[in-house]
């Protein structure tokens, strides 16, 4: 088994589209507003509108992008319209995650891998 793809449920799709596309996710695939999927390695990264979602805004679970480097993926968020809501988490050989609410409300984290 494996993961196909992950999306968020959004009110205005396109809005929230562009955060994603400012903090360098481009988009594959638009089928209007009714779903926005982006280019990205492995499972794919979507947005859905109401008809489309089946579930509503901002009740996702998290998903985790995994970064080069932490500090400039935050910034590039809050200047794109996010908001930082924790503080950077260092988790030793693993690794460092930072944890921010997109514009729309969605929970999202970044995780930067342990450099070996």
């Amino acid at each position: 088994m494996k993961i196909k793809h992950a999306y968020l449920t959004a009110s205005n799709p396109e809005a929230l589209a562009q955060f994603y596309r400012e903090i360098g996710m481009p988009v594959r695939f638009a089928d209007g507003e009714r779903w926005i999927q982006f280019a990205t390695d492995g499972a794919a990264f979507c947005i859905a509108g109401l008809d489309e979602s089946a579930v509503e805004p901002s009740s996702n679970a998290v998903v985790v992008f995994e970064v080069e480097e932490l500090e400039g993926a935050l910034a590039k968020a809050v200047d794109a319209g996010g908001t930082n809501i924790s503080g950077i988490r260092d988790m030793g050989s693993h690794g460092r995650a930072a944890q921010i609410r997109d514009p729309q409300d969605n929970l999202i984290q970044f995780f930067e891998r342990a450099k070996a």
